[in-house]
């Protein structure tokens, strides 16, 4: 029995339970030099999409609101629903745009707004009805003081204004132009109603002084002229916010944001499934939703939100984000291209660096600076960049070919027989292709850690990765559920501390802030204006930035930035642990396949001479007065190869 304790305390699990390696990832993620390439990979990826979108909205490149998610549950009146948006979109526009001219000179909006916040204020003046001659005033609740100033205001600048223009002068307008006219004219109309409701909260001031003897009365009437001026200012920004959305819905949103957004949602839906256990769910209602459907799509493509978060499991939101993907290029397949290889060169870059310290840190616990990885992603820098490329560009040259064969069956008479009579070429080339995509689907993760651990070039990559996964298929599963499910913990565990600190950060700076917040209802101040309470879903909510005066959006802009600089630093840890354990899991597969040690790994001269323990110097001889190396002492000698001692001098009596 003891014996049998013994050998077990012997036994090397981490040998026979290799996936145990894995749990090494989230330590070798959070090193500081890995987290910081990942985050400049992150945000020079943000900013080119940034840029391309202010570039492309100056030709009108915009995509509709749910348009990417209509691509994913409308297939098959997604074309349908876009050609209807664009065909609207002038039309919606002049209509917009006569709107808000009419409403900048009438000021309606805002008095009906202004009746639904406060049912005390008063919605005159009305429109004449036909026969009228004047226009029919609705009486002023009594005590309303500052309805009735501004109704009074409002009159005297009514008989200044010029005559209104009619919905006819636009229809000559496209939909950019007229959205600019729009925007021009609501902001005049903004502008118009500040200046009344200052001059009206005044004068109501001064009428309740005039008017109002008793001190308690006095002190009643102007907690309720507080209590209306603040329902007219959530009055206005409601409007500032029904104008936003209308704009956008004529406009769309900018194409890099529509996509960000989408894909974050199906990576926080499958994580959330992950969580829950729920690996296959919703892939039932995932084919009935690819499947073209006669009844059941939306009137409009604005309506085709995504499914709730519940809907489905992992594959399905890992689907959901391939179909999301394949929006981005079919729909917008020039920014797509661009953006697509400066994002894979700038993973290349940075990328390739933080695969290398990966690499050193998992087979000999060694640590480069951020100079030398980048240094060696630098020289390899074009077998990074080409190692997922090479595979794709083989199955468009297959797609290609096939293709130029099918072009062969449109001849008269023979064209069909040759097509027939040489159709076993098409399945080997379509083998080729299922080949290619399904290694290049299962083993593009192995490519950039057999590059950082051999040093060797994109097609070595390739091929290793291939054989790798095709030799050890289960095993390669085996390490990359556990590395997900791993990474999942880790994750949430990353998110709930950044969550904790920006939770708070929030509350102990809203402990301090009481000012601002009137012009949102249920706002205590001005600080839940410019940053909402961050969820642990979601750390930064939309800016309510029509809420917002001039200082408190600079305020509110410094925020965002140092808020996504921590969403960065969450973004940052997760490339960090996928290239750590993804680089884990091909030494483990390496060892398996060529029955390679899990510390051999390719070293460089200027990183074996940086990574030199410090024991190697503390035992190196020291130096002299001269410059010379003291003579070492015999205790110190080493022993001689064979693993035998020198023999030891023979006594002077013994000679």
């Amino acid at each position: 029995m003891a014996d049998d304790r013994q050998e077990l305390r012997n036994v090397n699990w981490g040998e026979v339970f290799g996936f145990t390696h894995v749990f090494k990832g989230f330590r070798m993620a959070i090193h500081l030099s890995k987290l910081l390439l990942a985050l400049a990979a992150i945000l020079v990826i943000f900013v080119l999409g940034w840029g391309m979108d202010l570039i492309w909205s100056v030709g009108g490149g915009y995509a509709a609101v749910n348009e990417v998610s209509a691509g994913f549950t409308c297939p098959g009146d997604f074309g349908r629903l876009k050609d209807q948006w664009q065909e609207t979109q002038d039309e919606q526009s002049r209509r917009l745009r006569a709107g808000t001219y009419n409403a900048s000179k009438t000021l309606a909006p805002f008095r009906d707004a202004l009746a639904q916040v406060n049912t005390r204020a008063p919605r005159e003046p009305e429109p004449p009805a036909a026969g009228e001659t004047e226009r029919r005033m609705r009486p002023v609740p009594e005590g309303a003081w500052l309805g009735a100033a501004f109704a009074e205001i409002w009159r005297e600048e009514q008989d200044q204004q010029p005559e209104r223009k009619v919905a006819d002068d636009y229809k000559k307008e496209h939909w950019p132009e007229a959205l600019s006219e729009s925007s021009d004219d609501f902001a005049d109309m903004v502008d118009t109603i500040e200046e009344l409701l200052e001059e009206a909260y005044e004068e109501a001031d001064d009428e309740i002084q005039d008017k109002i003897s008793v001190l308690a009365d006095r002190d009643k009437a102007r907690e309720q002229l507080e209590q209306d001026h603040k329902a007219a200012l959530q009055a206005l920004t409601r409007l500032k916010q029904d104008f936003s959305a209308a704009k956008e819905a004529v406009r769309g949103r900018p194409i890099f944001e529509s996509l960000s957004d989408y894909e974050s949602a199906c990576l926080g839906n499958a994580i959330s499934a992950v969580v829950r256990g729920d690996i296959s769910g919703g892939l039932d209602q995932y084919q009935r939703m690819r499947t073209p459907a006669a009844t059941g799509q939306p009137a409009a493509i604005q309506q085709a939100a995504l499914p709730d978060a519940a809907t489905g499991g992992f594959v399905f939101w890992v689907l959901a984000a391939v179909h999301g993907m394949q929006w981005f290029i079919a729909e917008h397949a020039v920014y797509a291209v661009i953006f697509l290889v400066v994002a894979l060169a700038t993973w290349a870059l940075f990328g390739g660096a933080v695969h290398r310290m990966a690499a050193l840190h998992a087979a000999r616990e060694e640590k480069i600076s951020l100079s030398q990885a980048l240094r060696f992603s630098a020289s390899k820098f074009l077998s990074f960049f080409m190692a997922p490329l090479i595979p794709l560009l083989f199955v468009f040259v297959c797609g290609a070919l096939l293709m130029l064969g099918g072009l062969f069956g449109n001849l008269m008479g023979f064209g069909a027989i040759l097509v027939g009579a040489l159709f076993f070429l098409a399945v080997v080339m379509g083998l080729i292709i299922a080949f290619l995509a399904l290694g290049l689907v299962t083993g593009m993760s192995l490519m950039y850690p057999t590059i950082a651990v051999e040093g060797s070039d994109s097609f070595d990559a390739i091929s290793r990765s291939f054989s790798y996964v095709f030799a050890r298929p289960w095993r390669a599963g085996l390490y990359a559920v556990v590395a997900l499910i791993y990474g999942v913990v880790c994750y949430l565990f990353v998110r709930f501390f950044a969550y904790l600190a920006l939770a708070a950060a929030h509350f102990f700076v809203g402990v301090g802030v009481w000012a601002g917040g009137e012009n949102v209802a249920n706002t205590p101040d001005k600080l839940h204006i410019m940053w909402k309470s961050p969820t642990f879903a979601q750390f930064h909510l939309p800016s309510n930035w029509e809420a917002m005066s001039t200082c408190e959006a600079i305020g509110a802009f410094c925020i965002s930035v140092w808020v996504y600089l921590i969403i960065g630093l969450v973004l940052a840890f997760a490339l960090s642990y996928a290239a750590s354990a993804t680089t884990i899991v091909y030494y483990l597969l390496r060892r398996k396949v060529d029955a390679t040690d899990l510390d051999d790994v390719y070293v460089e001269e200027a990183e074996e001479a940086f990574a030199a323990p410090p024991e190697a110097e503390a035992e190196a001889p020291a130096e002299t007065a001269k410059g010379e190396p003291e003579a070492p002492e015999a205790e110190g000698e080493q022993e001689a190869e064979g693993g035998e001692s020198p023999p030891e001098p023979e006594a002077e009596g013994e000679k």
